[in-house]
């Protein structure tokens, strides 16, 4: 195997395994602090982003990993493992909340030094007859922040991908993938042109609408590492907007009904004026009636988004004794071609990026400020639900803004309105529509995500264990609160990459009316099962570590 791959099988060791040497206490802290730094993990084979969700799972280290250089280590890998029966684990950006990019007892195929990325001015798929257009062709290592950068910073276009910059693209596309203008631009999954990817045959294969367009349709939202090891995405790419912006705010209500009637008001002005292709982002509604806003917008000036949120700002001020800005509002507008461009971003906002600071590593690597917690973290529940956009309906007002309140009573919340498309185009919704993700994304406004996590831990390293009571009652606090969101739309789907680790109607809530379609797809590729991940289509009948089972059917 190793001759096979040219010397690239590694025998994985875990960071983590200095914290266990008598004499490893510095280098233990040193490791806890690089935690913090989402590059240093991306570079490490035996280590992910998230490093475990409590009572749910733990990282673990594969025992041996093929450092693909190319598709051809990728297909001796597949090859290798099924021959000989093998757990088989997938990891590029090792960003999975759900613990999909490591298994104990595997062989790991780890694809982060694929991570060409090309700009093609006249990209036409193999095979097809379709007029050329402009893409971008992404290898399954690369991150967004790299991808933005090469596509929007160095050539003046735009690629639809994810808002956290360290995550993976080829993962991203195959969850579906939302971003910051998906409202705008559609999914990451919908702008999928072409994949290359190698099946459990150990065939490399070019998968798009015109050669294997049921794998390219599995591909676009059925779940990462569950159809092959996709080693090569091609993206279709926009035309930059003018400018892209942001609005941001911080309020704290003085009392329980000045919170509810903030809540109110707000529901009222975004169907009013934001449920359009134009906004996206997060009101967070966090712990002491803290309302937080951090909205992003296209195709705007800035004097025309503060002209729009005017009005709602002027009545947070006409009550001073209910509300306390404890953030003035902030409205940006950056040039489009300079929002992933990391000179601009040191230049002009230091605030709002974080850098690499390992020496000698590239000027590009950096990543948002605010995506700082999850490098590292430990999950103690997530949980996600589209809220449908039938809410917004005047009659149905009063009843969201109430059901807001009550779950915050519980837990905070987070409202992604990027990741709902209901107020984007018909061309939006149409290209959606022809992805595996569950169709509720379509009619849903945004996707409210309850969760909460911790800093770096690991079970039994002294010092730096996870702290299981007080993650078990934030547990219980996140499934309390879906439990008043579940009240008003009991059937809704949620959103795979950003799930429940113990969904239990997996298969109705990640993909609703595509699970059958995706399930025969996946027999037709994998019969044996040789791509596993837990709750991946066609696990109904495998335990959960992989080891045992059949596909169905």
């Amino acid at each position: 195997m190793k001759q096979a791959v040219g010397g690239r099988l590694v025998r994985v060791e875990t960071p983590l395994a200095a914290c266990r040497q008598p004499d490893g206490l510095e280098a233990c802290a040193a490791l806890f602090k690089e935690l913090k730094n989402p590059y240093y993990i991306r570079d490490q084979v035996g280590v992910t982003q998230t490093l475990g969700w409590i009572d749910a799972w733990t990282y673990q280290p594969s025992v041996y990993a093929v450092a693909a250089r190319q598709a051809s280590d990728i297909v001796a890998a597949v090859n290798f493992a099924r021959e000989r029966n093998l757990r088989l684990a997938v990891k590029g950006g090792g960003h999975s909340y759900l613990g999909t990019s490591n298994a104990p007892d595997s062989l790991l195929i780890w694809t982060r030094a694929m991570d060409e990325i090309i700009v093609h001015d006249a990209f036409v798929g193999q095979g097809c007859s379709d007029a050329p257009q402009q893409a971008v062709s992404i290898g399954a290592g690369a991150i967004w922040m790299h991808a933005y950068n090469a596509v929007a910073t160095k050539s003046g276009r735009y690629v639809q991908g994810g808002g956290c910059g360290t995550v993976g693209v080829a993962g991203l596309v195959q969850g579906g993938g939302f971003g910051s203008f998906s409202k705008r631009y559609g999914t990451a999954a919908a702008s999928l042109l072409e994949a290359e990817i190698v099946t459990a045959d150990g065939r490399l294969r070019i998968a798009n609408a015109s050669e294997h367009p049921d794998l390219f349709w599995a591909l676009k939202g059925g779940g990462g590492g569950t159809f092959g090891v996709v080693t090569r995405v091609t993206l279709r790419t926009h035309p930059l907007p003018d400018f892209f912006g942001g609005v941001f705010a911080s309020v704290q209500a003085n009392s329980d009904a000045a919170f509810r009637a903030l809540i109110g008001r707000f529901v009222a002005f975004y169907a009013d004026e934001l449920h359009n292709a134009h906004w996206g982002e997060i009101v967070n509604l966090r712990r002491r009636n803290t309302f937080e806003i951090s909205m992003s917008f296209q195709g705007f000036s800035r004097d025309q988004a503060e002209s729009i949120w005017q009005p709602f700002f002027d009545w947070l001020k006409a009550s001073p004794a209910d509300y306390t800005i404890t953030s003035a509002p902030l409205v940006v507008a950056i040039p489009a071609r300079h929002l992933w461009d990391p000179d601009f971003l040191r230049a002009h906002f230091p605030q709002a990026i974080q850098t690499d600071d390992r020496p000698g590593t590239s000027p590009d690597n950096i990543f948002w400020a605010g995506n700082l917690a999850e490098a590292g973290h430990v999950l103690y529940g997530f949980q996600s639900i589209w809220l449908p956009a039938s809410l917004l309906t005047q009659g149905r007002q009063e009843q969201l803004a109430n059901t807001l309140f009550a779950a915050s009573r519980q837990h905070p919340l987070e409202l992604h309105f990027q990741k709902g498309l209901s107020g984007a185009s018909d061309e939006v919704i149409t290209a959606a529509r022809d992805t595996a993700t569950n169709p509720d994304v379509l009619s849903a406004f945004m996707l409210v995500i309850v969760a909460g996590e911790g800093p770096p831990a690991y079970p039994g390293l002294a010092g730096h264990e996870p702290n299981l009571a007080n993650a078990r009652n934030e547990a219980a606090q996140i499934s309390r609160a879906m439990g008043e969101l579940r009240r008003i739309a009991p059937a809704a789907g949620s959103y795979v990459a950003e799930s429940d680790y113990f969904e239990s109607n997996w298969q109705q809530s990640y993909w609703g009316p595509n699970y059958p379609h995706l399930l025969a797809i996946k027999g037709k590729y994998d019969p044996q099962g040789l791509f596993f991940v837990r709750h991946g289509v066609g696990t109904e009948n495998w335990s959960d570590d992989g080891f045992s089972g059949t596909i169905p059917g």
